[in-house]
């Protein structure tokens, strides 16, 4: 099993543009530390193999050879399980509920234009829709707050909001 956890540790790293030396840094160790992990001389314990999972942003599950689809499913539950319990409640809240309005317009695209649609399933999509949209008004709202707080930032340095200055 270690065999398997230094290989991917490796992997990860990589993938990530680090070196050894980088690694080892963030984890407060030396470069040799590292070195003699990924070739297995020494075994990677609980705690030193979260901390990598943290840096590298990789779920637990991946150095034990867990396939949790492409690099961007990867990226995605490691970054909810950094956040605060209930945080990634809510993030996987809204996940599931923009899936859920994916599925029942897919479900609609394929009902014929002469059939009506099913009651349940119009219910369904309000019961799916007004929550989702109460969220996506939240998170609007506090980006608004966000951006007027690094648009002062940017006037106080002289510097121009990124969508003023592209095309």
């Amino acid at each position: 099993m270690n065999k398997k956890i230094v290989k991917r540790i490796k992997e990860a790293r990589r993938e990530r543009g680090l070196t050894q030396k980088d690694l080892a840094k963030q984890l407060g160790k030396n470069a040799a530390s590292i070195s003699d992990l990924e070739r297995g001389k020494v075994q990677v314990n609980a705690s030193v193999l979260y901390s990598i999972a943290q840096i590298l942003d990789k779920p637990l599950g991946y150095f034990f050879g867990e396939e949790i689809g492409e690099k961007e499913m990867q990226d995605l539950s490691a970054r909810l399980q950094k956040q605060p319990q209930e945080t990634r409640k809510k993030s996987i809240g809204f996940i599931n509920m923009l899936l859920r309005i994916q599925e029942i317009r897919e479900q609609v695209q394929g009902i014929p234009t002469s059939q009506d649609i099913p009651t349940e399933m119009v219910i369904e999509f309000y019961k799916t829709y007004i929550p989702f949209s109460i969220a996506i008004n939240e998170v609007y709202e506090q980006s608004i707050i966000l951006r007027n707080k690094f648009d002062e930032k940017l006037v106080i340095r002289g510097v121009e909001a990124p969508e003023k200055t592209s095309k």
